[in-house]
């Protein structure tokens, strides 16, 4: 049976990971990108269900499909694509403009919680995801432990291992792969580390604090975008791959409050930083407003910003780079900053059945703008 719960409960039981429920939720994205770049369809599926009050599996799948158009530079000579490459290229020629691709991916993950006698909770997980060109699996796994018998705090290790494979479509004069259009089998492994500790500060509120490290290794780089070495004006020039260092360490923390104002108001605030051995910081604000009315209906609105400062071998420059190791032009690299205006409607039908909208806004100082939407519905069965 549901219970209909005020916004302050939701907020102690959410906190005490009492809410689990057996239930299918479908949901549609929808991602646009202003001047035709990307976008993205994407339909998905999760199934959760509890096996008593010991057990609960969750499943999900998801289907993208991506479309658009990415700027980089490139041999205007020998066609607007990515892989239009070349030693010597006349620098008249070279281009900086969008190149389009297209994709499909899908992805699907499930996990296992386990509840001891304690309540101490571990969680199992495995995810896999395919694209024409790239596939990832990964493992998981967190335990948390309660502090104390009323469980007011507790402690969370989280780990996970992913492993990425990449195919780098031939260039000139390599022998492919026939079915793959791959000369080459690239391999990226991904390791994370996150420990929390969470405390109800009263019956209305929380906090939690995370500290993460992460550690990537292996090919790193965008086998779709393309740097300007050796420029000489009105001469020649080298439109070669970007290529990124092939190790990267970053470490951070997450601070989380939640305050439920009211029975039908509540806050959520959280700050996350990040730092990397490309010398990469960033900082993100996140803040979300819930609202609910007469029982039936759940109101969000949010705010969230976020900057963050260049890595060391970025330049969007077409004369900077000649015999640098490292080189990229990826505007993901640069230093901008980021703001993303949230809102979201949440309609309970009836015990069983709910539906939900979002609106999303996003723009980016670096002249990138994006809207998203989502809809879809919750069945508890």
């Amino acid at each position: 049976m549901q219970l209909r719960l005020s916004l302050a409960a939701a907020t102690l039981i959410s906190s005490l990971a009492l809410n689990a429920e057996d239930y299918v939720r479908v949901q549609y994205l929808q991602y646009d990108e202003t001047l035709n770049k990307t976008s993205v369809s994407a339909p998905s599926i999760m199934i959760n269900k509890d096996f008593g009050t010991d057990y609960t599996l969750n499943a999900n799948l998801v289907f993208d499909s991506v479309s658009g158009a990415s700027e980089t530079y490139y041999d205007g000579a020998s066609g607007a694509s990515a892989f239009s490459r070349g030693i010597g290229v006349k620098a008249k020629d070279i281009k900086y403009a969008n190149v389009t691709y297209s994709d499909q991916r899908s992805a699907g993950g499930v996990s296992l919680t386990t509840r001891f006698s304690n309540r101490d909770e571990l969680v199992l997980g495995t995810n896999y995801s395919a694209e024409h060109d790239f596939y990832s699996n990964d493992i998981s796994a967190e335990y948390m432990h309660w502090l104390d018998s009323s469980k007011n705090s507790s402690l969370s290790l989280g780990l996970s291992y992913q492993v990425n494979e990449v195919l780098v479509r031939c260039e000139e004069n390599s022998a492919c792969d026939g079915e793959s259009g791959a000369s080459e089998e690239m391999s990226a492994d991904v390791f994370n580390l996150q420990a929390s500790y969470f405390q109800n500060i009263d019956s209305r509120s929380y906090a939690k604090i995370s500290l993460f490290y992460i550690k990537d290794s292996g090919y790193l780089s965008n086998p779709y975008l393309n740097v300007v070495r050796n420029y000489v004006a009105n001469a020649n020039a080298d439109v070669v791959a970007e290529l990124r260092p092939d190790s990267r360490s970053a470490y951070g923390a997450m601070l989380k409050y939640v305050n439920a104002l009211s029975g039908s108001l509540s806050l959520h605030l959280s700050y996350r930083y990040y730092q990397d051995d490309w010398e990469i910081d960033s900082h993100t604000l996140d803040s979300d407003m819930f609202y609910e009315f007469r029982n039936d209906w759940i109101f969000k609105v949010g705010l969230r910003y976020y900057t963050q400062s260049e890595a060391n071998f970025y330049s969007g420059e077409k004369d900077y780079f000649s015999d640098e190791v490292y080189a990229s032009s990826d505007f993901r690299l640069s230093n901008f900053d980021a703001i993303t205006y949230k809102s979201n409607i949440d309609y309970t039908i009836s015990q069983k059945l709910s539906i939900n909208i979002g609106a999303n806004y996003y723009e980016q100082s670096r002249g990138v703008a994006a809207t998203y939407f989502t809809t879809g519905f919750r069945y508890n069965f």
